[in-house]
């Protein structure tokens, strides 16, 4: 949540944040350092109290600007908007507003007959009006000097004992300005999961009419999952069932889904893409990717490369217009262009202690049901036979072959049909 704040604080201003920290919280500190002044509120005494916590870091400032961390759908619009009004009027303070029609935790607003402010009343202190309500937001911009002396002048007499920033317009000797926030979404804050649920739906909702509106087609927005940083671009299409998360680049032209799953992929022009799980890795253009594939970090499709179903690949390049149709594992692999990987090949990366590489050259065919036991090298326009466990190089231009030459028994099933032993006991005794 506090990434989105971070962001829309961040089209104000160069200066960096400063962020009011609980004490002995080093998750957050380690994720804020060096993007963030950090002040620490002690004791938890309020919202006042927690600005009070960061004057010292303010200095000289002329104004602040104050953003709760649980809000996360503010805008950098939104906010602008606000500090703009806030310079223009010359007021001492300014609030951001909202009617809501279920006003929950956020203060309530009253005016007097001219619409100017009289107070904030906190929710804990309301007493209880029901139907639409103006609240505050708990969005302010404030002129300093001034701010400290009002604060030294604000009451805890409250029912919870705490120094109210919503006091502070209230109490200021000055102008006050009530700006309008532009839509309910924005001000949503996050007191609870089921508040972190409304939250994410209104952010997919707005990612989705951004990505729409921009010449995507997302065929059933409301069981799509796209996160807020996600690029795709024109005319790409969307299938039902589709989630992608983290820095996901999707060019243009692309099908995806139903049912893919992308997290951090960067996925070229054109490419296709089924119900595969994708992760880390890079496609080049027109890649297909069919269904039931897993696609792991450090992999890169070569474009006009396709992957069947069934197949995973990790930490491996697969070189242009390459083919690996399906029920294959490719892992720690080079494959070179044009090369084709029979059903059931496995490259045996792992012996226990380290992964070794495999590379296939340009135009090889690998064999139905090949071993590869890595470190080993297939050479360009060689065959494998299938069926094989190759331990060692195949050369330019070879054909590889290591398995057990066929014994056929005649007569075997006549001779045992019908008997009582397992066929696969009476099979070992002939053989041997």
């Amino acid at each position: 949540m506090i990434e989105h704040v971070l962001r829309a604080a961040g089209a104000v201003g160069s200066d960096p944040p400063i962020v009011v920290l609980p004490p002995d919280d080093p998750m957050l500190e380690r994720q804020l350092q060096g993007r963030a002044v950090l002040a620490v509120q002690s004791q938890p005494r309020g919202t006042g109290d927690a600005v009070l916590a960061a004057r010292t870091a303010l200095g000289d400032c002329a104004t602040v600007l104050v953003l709760p961390a649980d809000m996360p759908l503010i805008s950098a619009a939104t906010v602008t908007s606000l500090l703009a009004t806030h310079r223009s009027s010359g007021a001492g303070a300014t609030v951001l507003t909202a009617v809501l029609q279920d006003p929950a935790s956020y203060g309530r607003i009253e005016r007097d007959a001219a619409g100017s402010l009289i107070r904030i009343v906190e929710a804990a202190d309301d007493s209880g009006r029901t139907g639409p309500v103006e609240v505050n937001c708990g969005v302010y911009a404030f002129s300093l000097p001034e701010l400290w002396e009002v604060l030294s002048r604000v009451p805890t007499a409250n029912s919870q004992q705490e120094l109210y920033l919503s006091w502070v317009p209230q109490s200021h000797r000055g102008e006050v300005a009530l700006v309008p926030a532009p839509s309910g979404d924005e001000v949503l804050q996050v007191n609870d999961r089921v508040q972190l649920a409304v939250a994410e739906a209104a952010m997919r909702q707005r990612t989705l009419r951004r990505l729409m509106l921009s010449g995507v087609t997302v065929v059933d927005p409301g069981s799509t999952w796209v996160d807020c940083d996600v690029q795709v671009g024109m005319d790409t299409r969307i299938h039902p069932g589709t989630v992608l998360r983290g820095a996901t680049r999707v060019g243009a032209r692309c099908e995806l889904g139903p049912l893919a799953e992308l997290d951090s992929c960067e996925i070229g022009a054109g490419c296709r893409i089924g119900r595969s799980v994708l992760r880390g890795c890079k496609l080049d253009d027109e890649v297909e990717v069919g269904p039931f594939n897993r696609v792991r970090p450090g992999t890169q499709l070569g474009t006009r490369s396709h992957l069947g179903t069934f197949t995973e690949v990790v930490r491996s390049r697969i070189g242009v217009g390459s083919q690996v149709p399906h029920l294959s594992y490719v892992g720690d692999a080079e494959l070179g262009d044009d090369v084709n990987v029979g059903a059931g090949t496995i490259t045996a990366n792992f012996d226990g202690r380290t992964k070794h590489r495999t590379v296939v050259e340009d135009g090889a065919r690998l064999g139905s049901d090949t071993i590869l036991v890595a470190p080993i090298r297939v050479g360009r326009g060689a065959y494998t036979g299938a069926g094989s466990v190759l331990t060692t190089d195949v050369p330019d231009g070879a054909l590889g072959v290591a398995r057990s030459p066929q014994r056929n028994l005649e007569g075997w099933s006549a001779r045992h049909r019908g008997g009582t032993r397992p066929v696969a006991d009476v099979a070992r005794e002939e053989e041997g």
